[in-house]
């Protein structure tokens, strides 16, 4: 069994160099080792006990944070023993969107479904995890106590059931407790292919099981305390030949073609494209402010080039607009429509960009940049620098 304490040796595994700019532990400790000390110290001290969770609104969303850099590493080095025990893993994104593509382009005639949990951190119910962990007893007594802490805090203190979006637990324990819906679903005798990325959910059924697989799901989700979306932009259903419809940030269009496969048209969904637009103004507003021309322009490389994330055997992990949207068919051709909109923030008198500031900027394309796979170098500080001003965008 996975060895379950809140130690140096554990601790030392989960840190990242995220987290050492985040808590600026080189600045405040000297190095990251006296950070690690520090912190084990500060969990003896206190019992392993957490501050009260901080809370704010972040796009119509309740977000919850912990107070202190202890408080997230404790929930932090408790997520890894969740994952590891539990062997919790969110589904892979490309290659759902993959195995996707590859259906749609067989031309029998099909039924697409795409349902959404409505709230669905907000309506797991927390007590039903702790009741499992504790039935189970796989999990440490530390691990569940500092659990229950947290969902103490939540229900007393902030009037609220579910997970806490913004903790670093939550994904796990979502994760954990969608296992069931996941196992239903995928032996319902009328569904074709099932795939689920967090709450949005992708079907294929035969045509005419569409109505009836949908209304099972529905009473599987609702035994779970849970329900579905009825937004129209979080759900679809529409026959496979001629579906239209945007998942994981992509928008996927199909074309029957005469006797050859379907046509499947992927390109980056115009929520995505507004998200680019929307960081680009904040660029901009934030030049108004410190008139720093190089930062502007390190963040408008950032929006569309590749970085390096984690370097591995099997080759580089990489992050970026052309890795996270490797699979459009258009060649970013959809981006161009934001090429044309930075030129008119460079020429907004709200934004004061002189001429010559006006002609470096203008050197950075979006969509250039992307289709070409461009790769910056952007060190962990410079990347704080650059995104700190995203936040929530």
């Amino acid at each position: 069994m996975l060895k379950q304490v809140f130690d140096k040796e554990q601790l030392s595994k989960v840190l990242t160099s995220s987290d050492v700019w985040q808590w600026d532990l080189l600045s405040i400790y000297g190095d990251v080792e006296k950070a690690v000390d520090h912190t084990v110290k500060y969990w003896k001290l206190h019992n392993l006990n957490l501050s009260l969770l901080e809370k704010r609104i972040i796009n119509g969303k309740t977000v919850f944070s912990p107070a202190v850099m202890e408080d997230a590493f404790a929930i932090k080095l408790l997520d890894r023993f969740v994952r590891r025990i539990y062997k919790v893993r969110q589904s892979d994104r490309n290659r759902i969107v993959r195995q996707l593509i590859t259906l749609l382009k067989d031309s029998g005639c099909y039924h697409v479904l795409r349902l959404d949990i409505k709230d669905c951190y907000e309506s797991i119910q927390s007590d039903s995890i702790i009741r499992k962990f504790e039935e189970e007893m796989i999990l440490a007594p530390e691990c569940i106590k500092l659990l229950n802490d947290v969902f103490t805090d939540l229900r007393v203190e902030k009037n609220m059931h579910g997970l806490p979006r913004g903790l670093s637990i939550s994904p796990t324990l979502a994760e954990l407790y969608l296992e069931d819906l996941d196992k239903k679903i995928a032996s319902h005798n009328d569904v074709i292919y099932c795939a689920r990325y967090v709450d949005d959910i992708v079907l294929l059924t035969p045509v005419g099981k569409e109505d009836k697989v949908k209304a099972d799901i529905q009473s599987f989700i609702n035994e779970m305390g849970l329900s579905l979306n009825d937004n129209k932009d979080k759900c679809y259903s529409g026959l496979s030949s001629s579906a239209e419809f945007d998942y994981l940030g992509y928008s996927i269009k199909v074309e029957r073609q005469n006797k050859k496969p379907n046509k499947v048209n992927v390109r980056i969904s115009q929520s995505k494209i507004n998200r680019i637009k929307t960081r680009i103004v904040k660029s901009f507003c934030d030049y108004r402010k410190r008139n720093d021309l190089i930062l502007l322009k390190r963040r408008l490389e950032y929006l569309c080039m590749l970085k390096h994330v984690r370097k591995g055997k099997n080759g580089d992990l990489l992050a970026g607009i052309a890795y996270n949207y490797q699979y459009v068919t258009d060649g970013f051709e959809c981006l161009k429509e934001v090429d044309g909109f930075l030129c008119q923030q460079l020429v907004d008198p709200r934004f004061g960009l002189a001429k010559q500031g006006q002609e470096k900027i203008k050197k950075v394309s979006i969509y250039g940049n992307a289709r070409k796979g461009n790769i910056g170098k952007f060190s962990k500080s410079q990347t704080i620098k650059i995104m700190r001003v995203w936040k929530n965008a």
